[in-house]
């Protein structure tokens, strides 16, 4: 499982509610590295809103939905999806860079 923190934005009663949160990412890396020597992203499975913070206290994916909609919701899954997949790639890349100098320095 991957995990992405992006910004929930839910219209509420008392006005625009802005929160952090996590949303879980089930993602299918490649079992082979490639070229470059990291594996990359074959698919992804499911983006789902896992977490967000709001008052200081963490909140559920139904208190989420209850206050924006399942639509609104999903809308915003599939933004943090696509947010995550822009930098997932690089971001493996970079790791295994810095795993191959760490190797290499010692």
């Amino acid at each position: 499982m991957n995990y992405h923190t992006a910004t929930l934005v839910i219209e509420g009663p008392e006005g625009l509610i802005e929160a952090e949160a996590t949303f879980a990412i089930d993602a299918a890396w490649s079992s082979h590295r490639n070229a470059g020597g990291y594996r990359g992203l074959d698919w992804i499975n499911s983006c789902e809103l896992s977490e967000w913070v709001f008052d200081g206290r963490k909140q559920t994916r139904a208190t989420a939905v209850a206050l924006a909609g399942e639509f609104d919701i999903e809308r915003q899954e599939n933004l943090a999806m696509i947010e995550w997949r822009e930098t997932a790639s690089q971001n493996e890349a970079d790791e295994y860079a810095d795993y191959r100098y760490g190797m290499a320095a010692e």
